[in-house]
């Protein structure tokens, strides 16, 4: 008997709940493989597309940003030992008219109806955050509609619009 290498968490750890919009035959969503293996991509997160079509963990100052549907180590996107399957992604592109929930999200900032987000950094690479700056100064991945909640498996999420807003620089009015 082999033992394997993943350690998936619980299917509630890391979550991307789709509120409204989705499934639909109409929904805007994107496949591919990871840019980096072994990062850690759990559901939820914040991705893009780089250069070379792959999946990378948050976002770029002009990337339309996608939000995971399935954690890159889950059994539904990534192969354990002996098996010959996996390696793929999927999520939701915020060019699609949802409204998720995810609890990949930084937990210190305030939350209220409208604030819009953008991708953390560092240590909480992948999560999105409350934009505090210029609406033109990053790449607004999200504004929020009903904010933190905690959900039916007592995990805190935050709800929210996926959008796509890049950075230009430009001062707004």
């Amino acid at each position: 008997m082999m033992s394997g290498n993943l350690t998936p968490a619980q299917m509630f750890d890391h979550e991307l709940n789709p509120v409204k919009g989705w499934p639909s035959p109409y929904a805007v969503d994107k496949v591919a493989v990871p840019a980096n293996p072994s990062a850690a991509a759990p559901a939820g997160s914040l991705m893009y597309l780089d250069s070379n079509g792959k999946f990378a963990l948050g976002a770029s100052d002009t990337s339309v940003a996608i939000f995971a549907i399935q954690g890159q180590n889950d059994f539904d996107a990534n192969a354990d030992v002996g098996n010959i399957t996996g390696g793929i992604q999927s999520g939701l592109v915020a060019l699609g008219a949802y409204e998720l929930e995810t609890t990949e999200y930084v937990t210190t900032d305030a939350y209220v109806p409208n604030t819009q987000l953008v991708a953390a950094s560092g240590d909480d690479l992948g999560k999105v955050k409350a934009n505090a700056g210029n609406t033109y100064a990053a790449n607004v991945v999200g504004v929020v509609s009903d904010g933190a909640l905690t959900n039916d498996h007592n995990k805190s999420v935050l709800r929210f619009w996926p959008c796509y807003l890049p950075r230009t620089g430009v001062s707004g009015a």
